[in-house]
C-alpha cells in the first residue's frame, strides 16, 4: 500500500471560550441526580459504543488525515481499544457500583460498615464535571478512554482532543454531539486560550495525557482550584536484550521494532531506547534490519508506514539525527557511534516522513539520549554485563512509564524491575500490556501517577465514601462506657481492644464477645463478676483478635 505525502496539518482558531455557559448543561445534568443511576452510566456508556462501531471508516479516515495511519494499525489501536475497554466496563459495572461491606471495630457493635464509590463531580456549577484532556498521538482512543472511565464513575464529562490532530477533533465533536446527551459528554476544540480557560475552572477532575512539560502547567493550574488530576506523561522507556536472551532472536527483534515503528515511534510507551549485551548485538541488530525490511519493505515511505504528527515535530527529529551523523566514529572510549540505518537523507519533514533510523552507540550526550524521542529513532547501547546495563538505564534521567526486558531467565527479569524503576515492565514484549483492561496503566514520578483502563479509571473517577449505620438503642451502649465520667475505669479502654465484627461469613466469631460483653453490663448478678474477670477478659480479647487476624491472613 502507497502512503501519499502528507501536508502539514493546521491548526484550528475558535472563538473565545464562555465557560460558564460551555458547562450549564452538565451541570443541570449532574445536579439532577441521574448520573448517579446505572442506567444513566450504561446509557452513555452503550451510546459511546455505537458511536465508535457505527462510524468507523470515517474515524479511520480522519486519522489517516491527521497522522497517515494504516487502517489496520488505526483500528487495532483507536478503535478496537475503546470498544473492547466499553465492553469490559459494561460487563462489570453494576458489580463495581455495589457498595462494598467491611469489618467494623468490635468497640462499635453492632455497626455496620460499607464503602460506596461516588462521582467526583459534585452536581451544580461548582464541580459539573470531569475533564479529559487528550493527546495527538492517538487522537481517538487516548480521548474516549479516560472518557469510559468518567462516564462510568457517573461524571459529566468535557473532552478536549489535541489541536494537532484537527480533522479528528472535529469530527469527534460532530459524533458525540450527535450520539450522547448535551449533559454528560461534550467536545471543546482549540488551543492555548481555549485549555487556559478550562484549567481556571475547578473540576471533579483533571484527566491529562501529554508531556513532562505540559503536565506540570497542568498540575500547577489545577492545584490553585483544589482540582485532583491523572497525569498520563512519558519517559525513556528502556528495553534491555541480555546475553541469555531468548534463542529466537527474530521473534524478539520483530516485536522490539514493531513497538517502535508503531504509529512512527509516536507512542510513549514504545522502546525509546535499547542496551544489548555485546555478546548479542550483531545477531539483534541483523534482525532488526531484516524485521524493518519484512515490514517496510526497502522504502518504508511507499508502505504501511505512519507520519509525523506535524512538520516542526519531523524537523527536530531530523536535527537529533544530523546531530548523531556528525558524531565521530572514532570513538576510543567506547564503541564507535553508526548509523546502522536511515538517516537524515531520506527524511523529508515537509511530508512529515522521518524512516525507520537504528543509531549505534550514540553519546550519551547527545539528545537521542538525553530527550524523550517520540519518534521512529532506535539508539541501541551495548553493554558488558547485567551491572553495566541497570547502571546505563539508571543514568537516564526520570522514570520511565515502560521497562522492557528480553530474556528466558525469570530470576533476571526480577533482578531487572527490581533494579530499574518503572511504571511498569514487559518480559520478551513490547507495548501490550499496557493496552489490557486487565491490567493499571500509570506513571510513576516523571512519567505521572494515577491510573486507569479497566476498572482501574473507575476507581479513578469515582470517590471511596464511607457508610457506617448503628441502631440507636440504649442495649448498644454498653453501660455507657465511652461516655464521660471515666472516673478511672480502664474498661473502656480494654474494650476498645475487641477484634473487628467481621462481614457476615464470619459473625459467629464475634457473636460470643457480644453476648459476654451484655451479660456483664446487664446482669446484675454479674456485674461484680465483669470487675474481677476485667483483665482476663481483656486477654481474651486480644487473643479473639489475633484469632481474627490469622484467619484473615489465612483466606
Amino acid at each position: 500500500m502507497t502512503s501519499a505525502a502528507l501536508p502539514p496539518s493546521s491548526e484550528a482558531s475558535p472563538p473565545p471560550l464562555d465557560v460558564p455557559a460551555f458547562l450549564a448543561p452538565l451541570a443541570a445534568e449532574s445536579k439532577s441526580g441521574r448520573p448517579l443511576t446505572l442506567r444513566w452510566r450504561l446509557d452513555q456508556l452503550s451510546a459511546l459504543r455505537r458511536l465508535v462501531s457505527e462510524n468507523g471508516p470515517s474515524i479511520l479516515s480522519a486519522l489517516k488525515s491527521d497522522l497517515g495511519k494504516d487502517p489496520v494499525q488505526a483500528s487495532y489501536t483507536e478503535l478496537q481499544t475503546v470498544t473492547r475497554e466499553i465492553d469490559h466496563v459494561l460487563a462489570r459495572l453494576k458489580r463495581w457500583m455495589t457498595p462494598r461491606k467491611v469489618p467494623t471495630p468490635g468497640v462499635f457493635a453492632a455497626a455496620y460498615s460499607e464503602v460506596r464509590r461516588v462521582p467526583l463531580a459534585t452536581g451544580g456549577m461548582e464541580r459539573p464535571a470531569c475533564l479529559v484532556v487528550g493527546s495527538f498521538n492517538y487522537p481517538f482512543s487516548l480521548s474516549l478512554l479516560p472518557a469510559v472511565g468518567s462516564l462510568a464513575g457517573g461524571n459529566p464529562t468535557v473532552i478536549k482532543p489535541s489541536e494537532k490532530c484537527p480533522a479528528t477533533a472535529e469530527l469527534m465533536e460532530k459524533l458525540v454531539g450527535r450520539y450522547l446527551d448535551e449533559g454528560a459528554v461534550r467536545v471543546i476544540q482549540g488551543d492555548v486560550p481555549v485549555i487556559t480557560a478550562l484549567l481556571s475552572q475547578p473540576w471533579g477532575l483533571i484527566f491529562f495525557t501529554g508531556s513532562e512539560r505540559v503536565g506540570k502547567i497542568v498540575a500547577s493550574s489545577a492545584a490553585r482550584t483544589l482540582t485532583p488530576t491523572v497525569l498520563e506523561l512519558g519517559g525513556k522507556a528502556p528495553c534491555y536484550v541480555s546475553s541469555d536472551c531468548p534463542t529466537d532472536l527474530r521473534s524478539a527483534a520483530d516485536r522490539i521494532i514493531w513497538a517502535k515503528t508503531l504509529n512512527c515511534g509516536q507512542t510513549c510507551v514504545a522502546p525509546d531506547y535499547v542496551v544489548v549485551h555485546e555478546r548479542v548485538k550483531a545477531r539483534l541488530c541483523r534482525e532488526m534490519k531484516g524485521s524493518l525490511d519484512r515490514m517496510f519493505g526497502p522504502d518504508p515511505r511507499r508502505s504501511e508506514y505512519s507520519r509525523i504528527v506535524d512538520e516542526s515535530a519531523a524537523e527536530r527529529l531530523v536535527e537529533m539525527i544530523r546531530e548523531v551523523e556528525e558524531e565521530t566514529t572514532d570513538n576510543e572510549t567506547g564503541p564507535a557511534t553508526k548509523i546502522e540505518c536511515g538517516g537524515s537523507a531520506s527524511c523529508d519533514p515537509s511530508s512529515r516522513y522521518v524512516p525507520p533510523t537504528i543509531v549505534l552507540d550514540p553519546p550519551l550526550t547527545s539528545r537521542v539520549m538525553t530527550e524523550e524521542i517520540f519518534g521512529p529513532i532506535l539508539p541501541v547501547l551495548t553493554c558488558r554485563s547485567e551491572g553495566e546495563a541497570v547502571e546505563l538505564i539508571n543514568s537516564i534521567p526520570g522514570t520511565p512509564l515502560n521497562l522492557c526486558v528480553f530474556t528466558s531467565s525469570a530470576e533476571t527479569y526480577d533482578r531487572i524491575t527490581r533494579a530499574c524503576p518503572a511504571a511498569g515492565a514487559h518480559r520478551n514484549d513490547c507495548i501490550i500490556g499496557n493496552g489490557s483492561p486487565f491490567l493499571p496503566f500509570g506513571g510513576l514520578g516523571s512519567s505521572g501517577y494515577g491510573n486507569y483502563h479497566g476498572e482501574r479509571s473507575f476507581d479513578a473517577f469515582t470517590h471511596e465514601y464511607f457508610s457506617l449505620y448503628k441502631p440507636c438503642h440504649w442495649i448498644w451502649e454498653f453501660g455507657g462506657l465511652r461516655y464521660h465520667p471515666y472516673n478511672g475505669s480502664t474498661l473502656f479502654l480494654k474494650l476498645n481492644n475487641a477484634p473487628a465484627v467481621p462481614v457476615l461469613r464470619r459473625i459467629l466469631l464475634a457473636l460470643p464477645l457480644v453476648v459476654l460483653l451484655l451479660a456483664l453490663i446487664y446482669v446484675p448478678a454479674l456485674r461484680p463478676m465483669g470487675i474481677a474477670v476485667s483483665d482476663r477478659t481483656a486477654d481474651l480479647l486480644l487473643w479473639m483478635a489475633e484469632h481474627v487476624r490469622m484467619v484473615d491472613a489465612a483466606q
